[in-house]
């Protein structure tokens, strides 16, 4: 028989026992639709928590310490009797010949004031190399960000310019008074370390240091609270600030800043799934490395067995449609016997009797595997509704290939189920068959 043959008659086979079909299909259908809708809510936790993560920062990015810089968060995996090793400008050309980075920068940190005409904030200041702000993932909701050949320029953070105020105001009335309205863009912005500026209590020898604000970030998430310049410019402040409070109050012993010698650096991976691998290498290098990966696989982690046990579930179900797939078949054996051995007779061969009961056997799967991805489409938007409504992670999210996956599986669990009673048949005798009434 040729395969279109094969398929006519097991359609028409299926067709006469319509009742039982379908009750084997439903099984299939709701097997399928419990796999992947247990499947899917597993796959939409991990998205839902990497959408989470990546409002903290970039998850391609790893912030890389000078090992020994800080007993306090120190690895266990770093070595005590490890020196501190430190960041230096050959330290991130070393940085951006490892394979998969695609740039690297010195990190400086400090806290400091910022003049927007005659209101006044301070804010988290975070000096970087202006040329690989926008490499690190960093977007520019209005403006842009630092660029390479950039000085005195700043990028705010939207929550930062939210946070100007009076000076001349008391603090009962800065906090009972709304914030005013800054024109970042077009008001007189200036730096200062003077934290009593625009008071009376001010440092006249402190002068602030005019800068021009290029872009601003969008608010929310960390990057919101931070006033982003470039590293030179920041480093040129903080030794000038160190050196005349070294002055001013006479101390001899007063802590210098080294030039050239950073705090921390940032480094970009090209891809998330070399984070890792990029990471150790920091770390043989005698570095301290961190990644919000390491945070998102934590989070992972600990639903692990949750979805492990989700994906258990839909897994019984298919199962239990399988073993009701092998009994519609058994028994379609029994009532057809007769036509097996008419068949055997007029010269069928034993392959074409085995591929139409497996024939019939894969419609039916791939059937009720196509239903029920119909079914859990709908069930993953009601599963979403609910999670919505109740702010739970539990959200669901169905994938192409996980249909098409689903799909196939179906299919290939029919075909399996349809095996042993196709072998049956195979086996009959074509004369008692015949005899069979």
């Amino acid at each position: 028989m040729s395969i279109s043959d094969v398929i006519k008659m097991a359609l028409r086979n299926l067709w006469k026992r319509k009742l039982r079909t379908f009750l084997t299909i439903l099984g299939v259908i709701i097997g399928t639709a419990s796999i992947v809708v247990m499947v899917s809510i597993g796959i939409g936790m991990n998205e839902s928590f990497q959408k989470q993560v990546e409002e903290w920062g970039s998850l391609q990015v790893i912030n890389v310490y000078a090992a020994g810089s800080d007993r306090y968060y120190e690895e266990e995996e770093v070595q005590k009797d490890k020196k501190a090793t430190e960041i230096t400008t050959s330290t991130i050309e070393e940085f951006k010949k490892i394979p998969y980075v695609e740039a690297a920068t010195p990190v400086m940190n400090e806290y400091i004031c910022f003049v927007a005409g005659k209101y006044l904030t301070d804010a988290s200041v975070q000096g970087i190399d202006p040329a690989s702000m926008e490499a690190m993932g960093y977007k520019a909701e209005e403006g842009r960000v630092l660029q390479e050949g950039d000085s005195k320029t700043l990028v705010f953070g939207a929550d930062v310019i939210n946070n100007f105020y009076n000076p001349k105001l008391s603090w009962r009335m800065r906090y009972d008074s709304p914030s005013p309205e800054v024109d970042i863009f077009n008001d007189k912005v200036m730096i200062t370390t003077d934290w009593n500026y625009g008071t009376r209590d001010a440092d006249k020898a402190l002068k602030p240091i005019k800068a021009e604000v290029v872009g601003t970030l969008r608010s929310g998430g960390s990057d919101g609270y931070f006033v982003f310049m470039p590293i030179k410019e920041l480093e040129k402040i903080k030794i000038e600030q160190a050196e005349y409070e070294a002055k001013k109050y006479k101390d001899r012993n007063a802590q210098k800043i080294k030039k050239g010698v950073y705090e921390n650096a940032m480094v970009k991976v090209d891809n998330m799934n070399h984070v890792k691998e990029v990471q150790e290498t920091i770390k043989d290098m005698g570095f301290r490395a961190s990644s919000l990966t390491d945070q998102l696989e934590t989070m992972k982690e600990t639903t692990k067995m949750l979805r492990m046990m989700l994906g258990a579930i839909g897994a019984i179900s298919l199962i239990v449609a399988a073993i009701g797939i092998t009994n519609t078949m058994v028994m379609a054996i029994y009532e057809r016997t007769r036509e097996i051995g008419v068949m055997k007779v007029i010269g069928a061969s034993l392959s074409d009797i085995k591929k139409l009961f497996l024939t019939e056997a894969a419609f039916i799967g791939f059937a009720g595997g196509l239903a029920g991805i119909l079914v859990s489409l709908g069930a993953s938007k009601i599963v979403n509704i609910f999670a919505v409504r109740t702010n739970s992670n539990m959200l669901s999210s169905i994938p192409i290939w996980l249909c098409g996956a689903s799909l196939v599986f179906a299919t290939l669990i029919g075909i399996a189920a349809g095996y042993l009673p196709a072998k049956r048949a195979m086996k009959l005798s074509a004369l008692s068959a015949i005899k069979t009434e």
